[in-house]
């Protein structure tokens, strides 16, 4: 499928009428929210926007937020409308952080490696993984560490079918370790964590866990993968074949403290 019609489809999947487990989403003629949590992040995901109304729009989810004491995250695709939208949203005090690319794989033509790359010490299961992929996280990402626990144990809970844990060992110790999520109805099978201890980097074990979940994600009706890719990952994703269907951005804003 080209490029434009995949990401056609995930706008429409994945943000415009995707009801992930663990949020709340609330819709309105504007934009679509992702409400976390307490504690948790929360996020504006979709926007039909113009030049017209933008600001309005920008200011009305600030006050929005603001009146629950809450920050948000305004995730930027880089086909949003309007074209300078990212400048209104840094205008209104909002912070950018590192853009990621939207990668996504078509599983119509399966890749050789999907296969090549079976028993690579990568077990796939629910919660009985989830220690092993706590200790992972915690060891390449210590400052989130204690929040992804808290999101994939609310996942975990909440939608056990939809969530999926895959840890990479070598002998008895966990390596590696990603997860997947599918929302309902939606045709993408989402990826991510995707991280490796860095002294067992350069051994294969990322793509074990990209080709585990494109399995897994073959066995259960999926037509695509899709993951956002930081510098890192996506030239490796790129050489499994993975398109860049586009460019995120997360504009971040704060309440302001009150004195």
């Amino acid at each position: 499928m080209p490029a434009a019609d995949l990401l056609a489809l995930y706008d429409r999947h994945e943000r415009r009428e995707a009801r992930p487990p663990g949020l709340t989403v609330e819709v309105t003629p504007r934009v679509v929210r992702h409400i976390g949590p307490p504690g948790h992040p929360c996020w504006v995901l979709y926007a039909d926007l113009d030049g017209t109304d933008a600001d309005d729009v920008i200011r009305g989810e600030q006050a929005h937020f603001g009146a629950l004491g809450r920050g948000f995250e305004w995730k930027h695709f880089a086909h949003d409308r309007p074209a300078d939208l990212p400048a209104r949203l840094l205008a209104a005090g909002f912070v950018a952080e590192p853009p990621e690319a939207l990668m996504a794989l078509d599983l119509a033509s399966l890749p050789a490696w999907l296969y090549a790359s079976a028993g690579h010490g990568v077990r796939e299961g629910g919660a009985e993984l989830q220690g092993a992929v706590g200790s992972v996280m915690a060891a390449v990402w210590p400052g989130q560490a204690s929040r992804i626990a808290e999101q994939l144990a609310i996942l975990l809970r909440e939608a056990p079918d939809a969530m999926r844990l895959f840890v990479a060992f070598e002998g008895t110790g966990p390596v590696a370790a990603a997860w997947s999520l599918r929302t309902a109805g939606s045709p993408f099978l989402g990826l991510f964590g995707g991280s490796s201890l860095p002294e067992h980097r350069g051994r294969g074990h990322y793509r074990a866990l990209v080709a585990a979940r494109a399995r897994h994600a073959l066995a259960h009706g999926a037509r695509a993968l899709t993951v956002d890719a930081g510098p890192m990952s996506a030239p490796i994703l790129e050489r499994l074949g993975f398109e860049r269907l586009t460019i995120t951005t997360p504009f971040v804003w704060s309440p302001p403290a009150t004195p």
